[in-house]
């Protein structure tokens, strides 16, 4: 029933936003995306055949995604992240930054399926469970990938820094 997209999309706006956002260039990019989602959502509303919601939606998010993105790598933009810059942080922002870009490269250097699987827990805040059913995966596979997932961009991310500095 249309009538009843209204809280759907109320409920979950904000995460697929923030999921967009992640996977896009520019914010302009992330609200285009995010409209074309819900748009997609809204006009197969019909064929929707019950199950987890917020799978559905991000398996929406994901092929818009890819269908804007393909054959050009979607890249974690940085430059959405507000870091102050006033003279008295200005030391604490660039290193700050730095520390963003070094793990944003870091992301960036996996393979597209563990960047969904970081984005859909850490952009859009889904489950193990809502995450397991956008990937195909049960729960405890998926918490056992991003515990691993985790812990290595860890191990990397010390490592690069004790090189850089």
């Amino acid at each position: 029933n249309p009538a009843e997209f209204s809280p759907i999309y109320q409920a979950y706006v904000q995460r697929v936003y923030a999921f967009c956002l992640r996977r896009s260039a520019t914010p302009q990019d992330a609200e285009d995306l995010c409209s074309q989602v819900f748009i997609r959502a809204l006009k197969g509303l019909a064929g929707y055949r019950g199950g987890v919601v917020s799978a559905w939606l991000f398996q929406i998010a994901r092929n818009v995604i890819a269908n804007h993105y393909r054959g050009k790598k979607a890249m974690i933009s940085i430059d959405n992240i507000d870091i102050p810059m006033s003279d008295e942080h200005l030391s604490h922002g660039i290193e700050q930054r730095q520390d963003r870009q070094i793990l944003a490269d870091l992301i960036n250097a996996l393979p597209e399926q563990k960047q969904l699987l970081l984005s859909l827990s850490l952009d859009a805040g889904l489950t193990s469970a809502e995450i397991g059913a956008v990937v195909n995966k049960k729960p405890e596979a998926v918490r056992v990938e991003l515990h691993r997932l985790i812990k290595q961009l860890r191990q990397q991310y010390f490592y690069r820094i004790g090189h850089i500095s």
